[in-house]
């Protein structure tokens, strides 16, 4: 039996993100959705969810847009506009110049805020674009103090008693077609067993095309999610969605989680 955990990232991102996600929920093959909760989307985000079921997680963001604490109050994550320092920046330094202090503070505020906003925990707790090692220690500690499931980012992990593999993404590549990536990535799969894939599905406006270097793939990615010869093409070949919560609780696959139940609302 081969399960798949499809997670879509970036919800609250922007507007045009909230719709292009929620869409392939309500009509795709998405069942996981990661949470940016400092945005200024953000609660727009929240109120179109709040008729959609999906497991939903903190996607921990320290690299696009404002804090959610006063930029004062974590002097290293910000610019001088109290801005977060952007990925590029993180992959481009030469030291850490992030503190472990000031990102703990802040992923504690987001992880505060997350609760706030929908009236639980997340799911899963991770990171958005950024992998460095001073972030990563933050993660670790904030989710240990708070008792939640961190995963590393593009890691194999287990969760309850499942092991969970891992797909690397390809959404940067220039010749990027989301259809062909997803199935070239599962067809490889030859082994019974659960499988991350990670996608960034949304619709484009202009605060995206501004401030984020993924764009028409995105677009791309939430029509292929909502295609149901997607989910005709996963069943066939065996695969059953599954989320983050089941996972956690142990649950047993049940014919409503196969990839191949269309959701035509």
């Amino acid at each position: 039996m081969k399960r798949l955990l499809l997670r879509a990232d970036d919800l609250g991102f922007s507007e045009a993100v909230n719709h292009g996600i929620a869409a392939t929920v309500e009509r795709g093959l998405i069942r996981n959705c990661g949470v940016m909760v400092n945005m200024a989307a953000t609660e727009h985000a929240v109120r179109l969810f709040e008729r959609i079921p999906c497991c939903l997680g903190l996607h921990c963001n320290v690299s696009v847009g404002r804090p959610v604490l006063k930029p004062e109050q974590v002097p290293t994550l910000v610019n001088e506009n109290g801005l977060f320092h952007s990925s590029r920046e993180y992959r481009n330094a030469r030291e850490e110049f992030a503190s472990v202090n000031d990102l703990v503070r802040e992923l504690t505020a987001q992880y505060r805020r997350f609760v706030q906003l929908f009236g639980r925990r997340p799911a899963y707790f991770e990171a958005h674009a950024v992998e460095s090692r001073n972030l990563a220690v933050a993660l670790e500690r904030v989710a240990r103090e708070h008792g939640l499931f961190y995963q590393p980012s593009f890691q194999d992990f287990c969760l309850g008693t499942t092991h969970v593999t891992n797909i690397p993404i390809r959404s940067m590549a220039p010749d990027y077609d989301a259809r062909t990536a997803l199935m070239r990535a599962l067809a490889d799969v030859g082994e019974d067993g659960c499988y991350l894939y990670v996608c960034h599905p949304g619709y484009l406006d202009a605060y995206l095309l501004r401030n984020s270097s993924l764009t028409l793939a995105r677009a791309d990615e939430a029509d292929m999610l909502c295609d149901p010869e997607t989910g005709q093409w996963l069943s066939r070949r065996g695969w059953i969605l599954t989320t983050y919560d089941e996972l956690a609780r142990g649950d047993s696959p049940s014919d409503g989680s196969k990839a191949n139940s269309e959701r035509t609302d």
